[in-house]
């Protein structure tokens, strides 16, 4: 191939994501010599863990793009991601201090996945499990096991005060001003210390359920691909 994008779906997520599907798509009828990858995060889909650890995720990015290089070899590689798919493309790059990535086209990235989990996700009686040393199972169609030890590596991870600049020339952020997951004001800020392009959606909720707003972020992402 000779262009190739990955898709990084988001917590809880898995590779059948349907707007995986609705990019892919697009991409393929417009483009024979494209194609989309999405593999699963660990504790996800039918991968075989049954909790995540950051560690994991890096290493299965890793794998997977290790795989693009050696299998695929394209001449350009590009990402998409979604909500904490976007939080470890953003600390993939910032760990390893390269990016494998011309272009990088993030929805709703969870630049603060420990509030997200804490705040939004995580109920007050699973939050005293975690801090009584136990695990305690989240999300919809397949759960992942969160631990005190995976929201202490969030934290400690500080993604929001990683300098981003010398890749924002690189990135694209759709933002929905009514996610009620990733607190909008977070990316917004996120993305204007770092000089990050950012559009904001308004009325849009964390998956972008109105088609005609999902619109925005497939047409802004296929524009920035170049695609």
């Amino acid at each position: 191939f000779r262009h190739v994008v990955l898709f990084c779906h988001g917590f809880a997520g898995h590779k059948d994501n349907a707007a995986a599907q609705k990019l892919a798509g697009r991409i393929l009828n417009r483009h024979a010599d494209t194609a989309l990858l999405i593999f699963n995060w660990p504790g996800h889909g039918d991968d075989a863990h049954a909790s995540i650890r950051l560690e994991d995720c890096d290493a299965y990015l890793g794998t997977v793009l290790g795989y693009i290089r050696d299998a695929l070899r394209p001449e350009i590689l590009d990402v998409c991601a979604t909500s904490f798919g976007g939080y470890l493309v953003l600390k993939y790059i910032t760990d390893h201090g390269v990016s494998p990535f011309r272009r990088i086209c993030l929805r709703c990235p969870a630049v603060v996945m420990d509030q997200v989990l804490t705040d939004r996700i995580l109920t007050p009686d699973e939050m005293r499990v975690l801090e009584a040393g136990g695990s305690v199972p989240s999300g919809f169609d397949r759960k992942v096991d969160i631990t005190l030890s995976f929201l202490e590596s969030l934290r400690q991870a500080d993604l929001p005060h990683r300098d981003l600049r010398p890749f924002a020339d690189r990135i694209c952020i759709v933002q929905g001003t009514a996610d009620e997951l990733v607190p909008c004001a977070a990316v917004r800020d996120f993305a204007g210390r770092n000089g990050i392009f950012l559009l904001s959606v308004e009325d849009a909720d964390h998956r972008f359920l109105d088609p005609a707003k999902m619109d925005v972020v497939l047409t802004t992402f296929m524009r920035f691909l170049d695609l």
